[in-house]
């Protein structure tokens, strides 16, 4: 597979494709020298990711993705590799990266579309999963990412504020603009003020933003990015359900919803949404769907397995063969006292609540005999929402949010704990740390 010539011009690092494509090819010539044939890769610096990412796509080597640069995962993820290159803090590999750039006179980079990249995600037993994909795999879907959106961002310039480790911050922040020859920001804005003001100060381009909806949940409340509204010409986001509040509020603040991506590391993109203009999901181009009789969602892809049917733990109801609504997770379904009932449904239920901004309910399940598991809830309030719960205290701010859920649920199944933060804690992939909530009420 010959990767593309593009024109790309890296913003931050100030330089173009051809820098990007002879420091690739010099480092895979060092690779190339090395026996080990499968490597752990971890690095925060998404532009020298991307380098050392190719020049062992070009070097015909195998490549595990670690979910983070934690020692720990570092010690578990290793156990699938035989060396480590990436952040030199962290390497104790005795390998020194000095390419000579000037011998590196290939104009495309040869890849073996076969190559096999491992990628982790966090498992039931609070191991690490490993998941395996081809670099076709992640090709393919670079294809069905420009068929479908390619001509909405023609001339944009790539930024993110998503890590490069997660597939979803793979495919969109690093592997899509390079593919596609658009130019790209590798560095991560963590607050709207950097990005606002990387955004005025790059007065030619218009911008791709690529984010997470705590991201979004968060720059609603005070959005500095509506003065450059203009030049954004696209939001993504994927990693989590994007509230439709806050998916509104965006939608009057810019002009239009950003396109939330369904996925997972396991399925690679299954569906896509605008909630200013519709609330259901329409599936990819090449994503078969279907329902089992739990209503949950089932996938035929060829990012996972074209010839295999994909159950997932999302349940659905189907509007037509490739449109669907979510009707929230299948493992989110729990029994309290055998009434079953859905941590999702009492969720939403909650985020409509005038004064909450964001909550997390999770289940309590209580070993002790004759004592019954209890629902509790993790709320992050408005300003409105913390300014009464400061005026009449938590005890009268919880019987009011309850009160509001008695119209919905059983009084069984209403949240009989809550907890309240000024924000959900996300890591830098934009996923929930649940097991840091749950030690909330221990």
């Amino acid at each position: 597979m010959k990767w593309p010539n593009n024109n790309n011009y890296f913003y931050g690092e100030n330089h173009d494709f051809t820098t990007w494509r002879e420091q690739v090819n010099g480092h895979a010539k060092i690779f190339s020298k090395q026996p080990e044939t499968t490597w752990l890769l971890f690095d925060a610096d998404s532009y020298q990711f991307s380098v050392l990412f190719f020049a062992l796509l070009v070097a015909k080597k195998s490549i595990v993705l670690p979910q983070n640069g934690q020692p720990v995962q570092l010690t578990q993820c290793l156990s699938y590799a035989d060396a480590f290159c990436g952040d030199a803090s962290l390497s104790s590999a005795d390998i020194t990266f000095t390419p000579d750039l000037r011998s590196s006179t290939t104009t495309e980079l040869d890849i073996d579309e076969l190559t096999s990249i491992r990628f982790f995600t966090s498992g039931s037993s609070g191991q690490p999963k490993a998941i395996d994909k081809t670099f076709k795999q992640l090709v393919l879907e670079l294809d069905v990412l420009e068929e479908q959106f390619g001509e909405q961002i023609v001339n944009t310039t790539f930024v993110a504020t998503v890590s490069h480790q997660h597939i979803y911050g793979l495919l969109f922040k690093v592997l899509w603009p390079l593919y596609s020859g658009r130019n790209v920001c590798f560095s991560s804005f963590e607050y709207p003020e950097h990005l606002l003001s990387f955004i005025k100060n790059t007065p030619k381009s218009d911008i791709t933003l690529i984010s997470s909806p705590a991201y979004y949940h968060r720059l609603v409340q005070d959005n500095v990015l509506v003065s450059v509204k203009d030049k954004l010409r696209c939001c993504f986001s994927s990693g989590g359900p994007l509230q439709s509040v806050a998916a509104n509020l965006l939608s009057e603040q810019f002009g239009y919803a950003p396109v939330e991506v369904l996925g997972s590391t396991e399925t690679g993109g299954i569906a896509w949404r605008q909630q200013n203009k519709s609330v259901i999901w329409q599936a990819f181009t090449p994503i078969k769907i279907k329902t089992d009789g739990l209503q949950r969602l089932i996938i035929s892809s060829p990012y996972v397995d074209q010839h295999q049917w994909y159950q997932t733990d999302d349940r659905a109801q189907l509007t037509n063969s490739n449109q669907f609504s979510l009707l929230g997770r299948a493992d989110r379904i729990v029994k309290i006292e055998e009434k079953r009932c859905s941590l999702d449904e009492i969720t939403q239920k909650i985020n409509q609540y005038t004064l909450v901004n964001e909550c997390y309910v999770l289940l309590l399940e209580n070993e002790q005999q004759n004592k019954r598991s209890e629902i509790a809830a993790v709320l992050v309030l408005t300003q409105e929402g913390e300014a009464v719960l400061a005026e009449h205290g938590k005890f009268k701010f919880s019987q009011a949010l309850k009160s509001h859920l008695k119209a919905f649920f059983e009084p069984l199944v209403i949240p009989r704990k809550f907890r309240y933060l000024s924000a959900l804690p996300y890591n830098t992939q934009g996923k929930l740390e649940k097991m840091q909530l749950e030690k909330m009420f221990d």
